[in-house]
């Protein structure tokens, strides 16, 4: 199970976090990414986001399960599947061996899967050592694209890696308090999706 905040935040956020907390050095990943649906939205009745995505260059699939679980400090939590794929058919049929449903993979893999959106930014990113938990800071800026339309973004995301999660959340709790950062409810792919729909459905 994933858990990470995410909140709408701008580059000078995340610096000020870097430099108060004890982080390792700096990542940059460029990510390029497309999301699949069937015709008829099956995933997203079920909360399920796909996607295929460059990071520098190498393609991974992930699919995502969104829980109900959210706090109005901006937690995310949802079961995650990710496998390194050349395309999404490769993928589904990789992401069974990392846990995800294989009969959802299966008829997947014959649902005639269409692109729904995409997304392109960049990714800064390090490790911050909470004592009792490691977690990922990362800021996020770019573009969601969805129907011919583009929307500009810029987030910031804590992520737990390893270590005690009620910690974890307690700090992110904390700091969101302390800076007073804006959570930011939706995934990436539900705001490309309200670009091109009337409707909001967090997947």
């Amino acid at each position: 199970m994933e858990q990470e905040f995410k909140w709408t935040a701008d580059r000078a956020a995340y610096d000020r976090l870097c430099a108060e907390l004890s982080c390792g050095s700096e990542t940059v990943t460029e990510m390029r990414a497309t999301y699949y649906d069937t015709p008829d939205r099956t995933l997203r009745a079920r909360k399920i986001g796909l996607r295929l995505r460059q990071e520098n260059g190498v393609s991974v699939c992930c699919m995502k399960k969104r829980g109900g679980e959210r706090t109005a400090d901006g937690l995310h939590a949802h079961a995650e599947y990710e496998c390194p794929a050349s395309s999404i058919e490769e993928g589904l049929s990789t992401l069974p061996a990392q846990g995800a449903d294989p009969v959802l993979c299966a008829e997947l893999a014959h649902a005639g899967l269409i692109p729904i959106c995409r997304t392109s930014f960049r990714r800064l990113a390090r490790l911050a050592d909470g004592g009792a938990f490691t977690a990922e800071l990362a800021f996020d800026q770019g573009t969601l694209a969805s129907g011919g339309r583009e929307m500009p973004f810029s987030e910031i995301e804590l992520e737990l890696k390893s270590g005690d999660a009620a910690a974890f959340r307690a700090f992110g709790e904390s700091l969101a308090r302390m800076h007073g950062l804006t959570p930011q409810p939706l995934s990436k792919l539900a705001r490309a999706l309200q670009l091109s729909e009337t409707e909001n459905h967090d997947v």
